[in-house]
């Protein structure tokens, strides 16, 4: 038991009052003059006893009365049990959720309204002196501070629901970061719930910190919404054709039938795809249309939904791509196979070639993709440069000749990590295995290839993968030696094919195997823009760097209206990386500005997080508390028909005045009833 005013028990000494009175009162004696006392002698021998033990229990009777309306005045309270340490909360730290779930309703209305209403609850049930603390999803700067009741309310009734999702985690250590540690706090966390939110807990509240978990309990809500799309190449053509994938999920109980998803390019409808998706799952759409404009193209997916219906558009921007630009770099003759494959469509590759030792690596930039043919042996010089190019976000093909300088080329390799070439070679061996999962041979084959039509190879040499490395092979022999192999490097990628291409190999070359490896190596190459950003904390998008970049260089996003935002940049090879300023809260089409040069479209989409439907129940709640927080944390029921009693009790713990408040009454009764009964 602990007490609000304690100081109060300073005034126990006035038990000392009756005690004086009984000693002055009860020891007092009246003479009474009798003309025989004989009779009187009895009577002062029976009543004596009775009397002392009635002027006690009078005594003890006042002293209690006198204790209990002390006790009573000093505030006496049983703590909430969520600590061990009984000192009374000074602050109140309130989390509002106020992400896009808590627009759904429950009983009581809009979830965020309850929720807000709660928060009032809390400070009108809180003592006067009480401070307060204010915390959203939107991580507000006037919010980092401790407030006052009346500035709590003010930023209460302006806070509205926020695109913003985040975790308990980042509640409970942004109250361990405001909360000085000499201040008692309680922190009241008012929330739906999602397992979203609750998920991953590896912070702990500072011990001056108690934790109380509001639940605000949704009504069952059905869900349907766009995850993610993606397109089956990454190459995008003028009057090519086009696969984007959609993922779409049913978060509800129920199964969906005849549903319609409209596909909107620069807000002109392009396609429609009709689907069905069974309860809890998720499901792939496929969509398929023409590019029919150059340049940038916005697109837009929809789905209809409802109640929830912030998740239901997917926005996403793309580049109609240029003809990839790819050098070969001649270490022999000229190889009429390579020229043939990518001189056969000029539309969609520009290729040149150079002589080894006159290529210009100051222009090795405006490559997408650099063909190392016949190497016997390379320079140091050369192989600085090839890094580099890979690092900065090139694609490189090393291919052999037939005799090669093992140390010259291994050192090479080395550089990569990519293994070594030994003295061993392979002929007529032919090819087994083929990785229909890599990047390289992904969706190419409608079936797998019988062994039967797999090619032969006339020499390979024997290439070793070091356990170590990142490179994986994509084709081996029939002993497991590997034909092609490739791994990323910095931000590029690097080929490794052990064979030379020329007549020793005509197998291979006249095999699909061949022209479909180089051409989605080349077209793998081109760094392609993001079709999206996520808006979050540290959200951010990539696009290609082919324009002249500087660090003094200042980027805006603008949506031409209610937005222009400075963005953060870095640059690195030809990769440009934008963080999406935190100003930026809707989703939508933007555009990246250099000074007064439009450089690329943006699309902003909100957060996945809080689209999947699912709450932790009461009992799942408190295995919660037992195991992630050490049960420092206390339920309180928000669908109570009086929650400001309950609210008031952790506030100030179960108050005990009134209890003894009655002990005082019912010890007065009983010094009435002692004195008039025993007479």
């Amino acid at each position: 038991m602990s007490f609000i005013n304690p100081a109060f028990l300073w005034a126990m000494f006035a038990v000392s009052v009756p005690i004086v009175i009984h000693l002055i009162n009860f020891r007092r004696h009246k003479t009474l003059y009798f003309s025989n006392t004989r009779f009187l002698e009895d009577i002062k021998k029976e009543t004596q006893t009775r009397t002392k033990l009635k002027h006690l229990l009078i005594l003890i009777a006042r002293i209690l009365t006198i204790a209990m309306l002390v006790l009573a005045f000093a505030g006496p309270f049983i703590p909430n049990n969520v600590s061990d340490n009984d000192k009374v909360s000074e602050v109140n730290v309130i989390y509002v959720d106020n992400s896009f779930s808590m627009e759904t309703d429950g009983k009581k209305g809009q979830l965020f309204d309850q929720a807000k209403q709660i928060a009032k609850e809390i400070v009108f049930n809180s003592s006067a002196s009480m401070e307060y603390l204010l915390i959203t999803n939107d991580m507000l700067p006037e919010n980092q501070f401790i407030t006052s009741r009346d500035v709590f309310l003010r930023n209460l009734d302006k806070t509205n629901i926020s695109s913003n999702a985040v975790n308990i985690n980042d509640i409970i250590l942004k109250a361990n970061t405001l909360i000085p540690e000499n201040k008692k706090a309680s922190l009241y966390i008012i929330s739906d719930m999602q397992k979203s939110f609750m998920d991953n807990v590896d912070t702990k509240p500072n011990e001056n910190i108690d934790i109380v978990l509001v639940p605000v309990i949704a009504a069952a809500t059905n869900n349907l919404f766009i995850d993610t799309c993606w397109f089956s190449s990454p190459v995008h053509r003028f009057n090519g054709s086009e696969i984007l994938n959609v993922r779409i999920v049913n978060s509800s109980k129920e199964d969906l039938f005849d549903l319609s998803l409209q596909l909107f390019i620069n807000d002109s409808i392009k396609a429609m795809s009709g689907f069905d998706i069974e309860a809890g799952r998720s499901k792939d759409v496929e969509i398929s249309y023409v590019n029919t404009t150059e340049g940038f193209v916005n697109g837009r997916l929809e789905v209809a939904d409802y109640p929830v219906t912030y998740d239901n558009t997917l926005y996403f921007s793309y580049r109609i791509t240029r003809s990839t630009s790819i050098q070969i770099i001649e270490f022999g003759t000229s190889n009429k196979y390579l020229h043939a494959l990518f001189n056969s469509d000029f539309e969609s590759f520009d290729l040149t070639q150079q002589k080894a030792g006159t290529e210009q690596s100051s222009g090795f930039s405006k490559y997408d993709l650099i063909i190392l043919d016949e190497v016997k042996e390379i320079s140091s010089g050369l192989s600085d440069e090839i890094q580099s190019f890979v690092t900065n976000g090139g694609s490189v093909v090393f291919i052999p000749a037939s005799e090669i300088n093992i140390n010259s080329c291994n050192m090479f390799l080395n550089m990569f990590n990519a293994g070594k070439f030994d003295a061993m070679k392979y002929t007529n061996s032919k090819v087994h295995i083929i990785e229909y999962n890599s990047d390289i041979y992904k969706d190419v084959f409608q079936k797998q290839e019988k062994q039967t039509d797999l090619p032969v190879m006339g020499m390979v040499h024997h290439h070793v993968l070091y356990s170590s490395s990142v490179f994986s092979p994509v084709l081996r022999l029939e002993n497991g030696a590997s034909v092609l192999s490739y791994g990323s490097f910095g931000q590029g990628k690097f080929y490794i094919l052990a064979a030379p291409i020329n007549e020793t190999n005509s197998d291979f070359i006249k095999s699909p195997l061949f022209a479909t490896a180089f051409i989605n190596m080349a077209l793998n190459s081109q760094i392609n823009n993001s079709l999206y950003a996520v808006l979050s904390k540290d959200a951010y998008f990539e696009i290609s760097a082919d324009i002249e970049l500087s660090e003094s260089d200042i980027f805006k996003i603008t949506d031409n209206k209610n937005v222009d935002a400075v963005a953060q940049f870095r640059f690195s090879g030809k990769k440009l990386r934008v963080e999406v300023p935190e100003q930026i809260v809707t989703d939508g089409y933007f555009e990246l500005i250099k000074g007064s040069e439009f450089i690329a479209p943006i699309s902003l989409n909100y957060s996945r997080q809080e689209s999947i439907l699912e709450y932790l129940s009461d009992s799942e709640l408190g295995k919660y508390i037992t195991q992630n927080l050490d049960d420092r944390a206390k339920i309180i029921d928000a669908e109570a028909e009086n929650i400001s009693i309950e609210l008031k009790e952790f506030s100030e713990g179960k108050p005990l005045w009134r209890l003894f408040l009655i002990f005082a009454l019912v010890f007065i009764l009983c010094e009435i009833m002692i004195a008039r009964l025993m007479k």
